[in-house]
């Protein structure tokens, strides 16, 4: 008898080191109960289909900083849009420079994070004008709250990979006018464009 109380009490405590053993072994590829600062560098590609009649693509580069539950994501990026006609008269093409700041708050288990941001982003349109005999300015301000998710996996300590879509809405919206003696053509920008991207993150710290 009292070699099987032993026995069973031995096999016992080899399950519960084990499982505790398993549990200590989980993979924390974010850094999530290190208490290190959180420090990451994220390169995306971008697309939006809303902004203007056709898609614009470019992409960003971001600093991100905090902790891996609650951080920062401080960045910039460019997006051009390839021409397209305004009015009969001529094609007008989009190259926006922006710079965004968000904050954002993130869920992990394992490799696995989820992130919601939200902020502002700000910058400058620059717009090529072909065909037109009076183009319209060259340059116009560029303002809008931004938001979104995104779904990354960590492929290790130091890379992840990572795709998300978001939201904007334009809070200064850009218009491209362009006038003759007989006509006037407007394009304005859309109310709420939505913005799709891909990319990868790199551990700083």
């Amino acid at each position: 008898m009292a070699v099987r109380v032993g026995l069973a009490l031995g096999f016992a405590g080899a399950v519960a080191m084990g499982s505790s053993t398993a549990l200590a072994a989980e993979p924390d590829p974010w850094g999530v109960d290190t208490g290190a600062p959180y420090v990451r560098l994220e390169v995306d590609g971008m697309a939006t289909p809303g902004v203007w009649p056709n898609p614009s693509l470019g992409g960003d580069v971001a600093i991100v900083a905090g902790r891996p539950k609650v951080h920062a994501r401080i960045g910039v990026g460019a997006l051009a849009t390839p021409t397209f006609t305004l009015g009969d008269r001529g094609k007008v093409g989009t190259v926006l420079e922006t710079s965004d700041i968000e904050g954002c708050a993130a869920s992990h288990y394992r490799v696995h994070r989820v992130r919601l941001c939200a902020g502002l982003q700000a910058g400058v349109m620059h717009l090529r004008w072909d065909g037109f005999a009076a183009p319209g300015r060259r340059d116009l301000p560029w303002v809008a709250a931004v938001g979104g998710g995104s779904y990354g996996i960590a492929l290790g300590k130091v890379v992840d990979l990572h795709a998300g879509i978001g939201l904007g809405v334009p809070v200064v919206r850009p218009r491209l006018v362009t006038r003759t003696r007989s006509a006037m053509d407007v394009e304005p920008a859309g109310l709420v464009f939505s913005t799709f991207r891909i990319g990868l993150g790199f551990r700083l710290g």
